[in-house]
């Protein structure tokens, strides 16, 4: 037969756990209260799985175009190589990265202060309409699983100019929206790899079977995806850097026309995406020592 002190010693174990789990947000524990507060007390170390990104998305009312096309003289276009540049400017798209200091009139336009500040304290967003000029989204990206980034209003139809190997044609789409798909990376030397894929999703929603962590399908309502990998951009980002997605002038049925033209009280506009690294990975030599 147990003892009572025994018995009195464990229901006095058991109700430190409960009090514990309580306190500490319902964490369980299955070891004894000096190797579980061993546990809680270790600093939290970030993981090189997962990056911290910023999306901008500002659009531009057509009265600032031309202020907004001279944005592109201090965006370095050359990130990207010829093949690509010329693929995207075919298909009416234009990407490049801003670095080192961010420019004045580009901070003016997503209503940061002059100098890149921590976004963690900053709203842009304005409520001065229904629909806001500047939004900012602050997304996880954890390696081997893109996030989407919904770009443009879903329309219920529109036929959209594509350009493929050199040949155009145009080809009609149903219930369509222009979604990116975001991958990102770290990489030595305190850099994230970013990946940007253009997709347009279109048809009607089904539920489909897409894949989740440790390899387990779930279903969710989606549309079908054309997904244009020959335009899928890659950019290397450091601290403070910046990546832009835009459009040409007078490409509203192009590819990057579909993208990055918005309507707001029955005006075009143009829209302007933004990714930018907010946490910088850990170092990786001091991850070693």
């Amino acid at each position: 037969m147990r003892s009572l002190s025994s018995t009195l010693d464990r229901r006095t174990w058991l109700a430190g756990c409960a009090a514990a789990t309580l306190a500490l947000g319902c964490q369980v524990f299955d070891k004894p209260p000096n190797q579980a507060l061993e546990t809680l007390l270790k600093p939290v170390s970030t993981s090189s799985e997962s990056v911290a990104l910023e999306i901008f998305q500002a659009r531009i009312p057509l009265d600032q175009e031309a202020s907004a096309d001279a944005l592109w003289e201090r965006i370095d276009e050359q990130e990207f190589d010829a093949e690509l540049r010329r693929r995207l400017v075919a298909n009416g798209l234009r990407a490049g990265v801003v670095g080192g200091a961010l420019p004045e009139d580009l901070a003016k336009l997503l209503e940061l202060d002059g100098e890149a500040a921590a976004a963690s304290d900053k709203q842009v967003i304005t409520d001065q309409s229904a629909v806001p000029r500047v939004t900012r989204r602050v997304v996880q990206v954890k390696r081997k699983e893109p996030v989407s980034i919904q770009v443009s209003d879903l329309r219920d139809e529109a036929q959209v100019l594509l350009s493929h190997d050199g040949s155009f044609g145009g080809k009609t789409f149903r219930q369509m929206q222009g979604v990116y798909s975001l991958q990102a990376e770290t990489i030595p030397g305190q850099r994230v790899k970013v990946r940007l894929t253009p997709e347009l999703h279109h048809g009607d929603l089904k539920q489909r079977y897409a894949g989740g962590q440790q390899g387990i399908f779930m279903s969710i309502p989606s549309r079908e995806r054309e997904v244009f990998s020959e335009l899928a951009m890659d950019a290397t980002l450091a601290p403070g850097e910046l990546l832009v997605l835009g459009c040409l002038p007078a490409a509203k049925t192009s590819l990057g026309g579909v993208f990055h033209t918005a309507t707001a009280a029955g005006k075009d506009e143009r829209k302007l995406i933004l990714v930018r690294l907010l946490q910088v990975p850990p170092s990786e030599i001091l991850a070693q020592e």
